[in-house]
């Protein structure tokens, strides 16, 4: 009976007095946390380790970075819908890994390689986006805060955003993370720089190169 039901125990929230529960994160009177925020499990999310991971892989990591973390992600899903919309992505993005070494082993089809680059940068905007909608609502649960991200980042850094994001996630559920101005004379140089590294990556013929004989195909 609803009697039987166990209730919370209840405390005094050590910054304003007022009564919280136990096991609550975060005071509904004034704001506080109890503890630090963070996103349990995610591996390799600190920015700059994951900058130097990417350059030496020539780009590889950031699809390992996936899968190291694919169940880690699924653990912070609240609505189950997001999880399934995740997981298509990552079958997605391993079905164009596999089409893009197929096309590197049989010289054939290498015409096809650039485009695949191209559809696989695509993918991890979608899943950058998926993965900041689910930390998103996993942060509005346990934190009561909604944090905002920029759909502008993610067309151009995709997976470094996300990246950025999760690194400095504690600061922005405490509000004290420094935003970058999307306008800004820096912002927008690095941006261009950004972009013509992409496209370099998806049209050289010796990045290709590397990852054939990485391979071995």
């Amino acid at each position: 009976m609803w009697y039987n039901k166990i209730m919370s125990e209840k405390v005094n929230c050590p910054f304003c007095g007022n009564i919280v529960d136990s096991d609550a994160y975060k005071c509904q009177s004034c704001g506080s946390l109890f503890e630090e925020p963070n996103l349990p499990g995610i591996k390799f999310k600190e920015f700059g380790t994951f900058v130097a991971m990417l350059v030496l892989t020539f780009g590889l990591f950031g699809i390992i970075w996936l899968f190291l973390n694919i169940k880690s992600i699924n653990k912070l899903v609240v609505n189950p819908k997001d999880s399934m919309k995740f997981n298509t992505l990552v079958v997605i993005s391993i079905l164009d890994v596999v089409a893009y070494m197929v096309c590197l082993a049989f010289s054939q089809v290498t015409n096809l390689v650039p485009f695949l680059t191209i559809i696989q940068c695509l993918i991890f905007m979608a899943i950058t986006y998926r993965v900041l909608r689910i930390i998103q609502k996993y942060t509005q649960v346990r934190y009561n805060e909604i944090l905002e991200f920029n759909p502008y980042y993610i067309v151009f850094f995709n997976i470094l955003y996300l990246i950025h994001f999760i690194d400095t996630y504690s600061g922005r559920v405490m509000q004290i993370h420094e935003h970058f101005n999307p306008k800004s004379p820096q912002m927008i140089l690095l941006i261009l720089i950004l972009l013509i590294i992409q496209f370099f990556l998806c049209w050289n013929t010796n990045v290709h190169g590397f990852y054939k004989w990485l391979f071995s195909l």
